[in-house]
């Protein structure tokens, strides 16, 4: 049995603060704060002013991130300043002009200061590859084939013992967008690494 609870999921072996942060939220829609490499960004951005986050994650950044969580529909919340780090409030070219936080950004006003730091290189993180191996252990942990919605993150999860609960919150808590999920999964249907079956997604017998 998979717990839903941020406390029990920390009791399991291998997932941390954040990646419990992240299922709760994701897979089971709990008001959970997410802090991941993306909202890091947004808040130093738009709140703090500073071109990029500190290079660990500090206290600070904790306590503003519940600041900002609003009351209710926090899935939606992480889940929308997750995918405006990911797409517009990048680390190397923001798209500042398509950002709805444009006039109130404080990074903005400040002339958008230089970091203090260069970022190193991250290579596969963000990449169609690492979405697609993410999906795999989904399948691979699920006994029984998963709905699409589900690995799109259309729709939370709602059995907790399912064996794959906790790769789909690790799954979602990428912060891929939908348009790079489905071209992930339909590329492993495609591909023959996974199959389509009137229950879901499984992996080929």
């Amino acid at each position: 049995q998979v717990p839903a609870g941020r406390e029990q999921l920390l009791a399991l072996p291998g997932v941390g603060t954040y990646t419990a942060a992240a299922i709760a939220s994701f897979a089971f829609g709990l008001p959970e704060t997410v802090v991941d490499t993306n909202i890091r960004r947004v808040h130093a951005r738009a709140v703090t002013g500073n071109a990029l986050p500190s290079r660990s994650l500090t206290a600070a950044e904790l306590r503003l991130a519940d600041e900002l969580m609003p009351a209710e529909d926090t899935k939606t919340w992480n889940a929308g300043v997750m995918e405006l780090g990911a797409l517009v409030c990048t680390a190397r070219s923001p798209r500042c002009s398509e950002c709805p936080l444009l006039d109130q950004c404080a990074w903005i006003a400040a002339g958008r200061p230089e970091p203090h730091y260069v970022p190193k290189g991250q290579a596969w993180a963000g990449t169609d590859r690492q979405v697609r191996g993410a999906i795999m252990a989904v399948l691979r942990h699920a006994r029984t084939p998963v709905p699409r919605e589900l690995l799109l993150g259309t729709v939370d999860l709602v059995d907790g013992g399912a064996g794959h609960a906790v790769e789909l919150g690790k799954l979602l808590a990428l912060g891929a967008g939908e348009e790079q999920l489905v071209r992930s999964l339909d590329g492993l249907l495609e591909d023959g690494l996974a199959e389509a079956v009137p229950a879901g997604i499984r992996l080929p017998n």
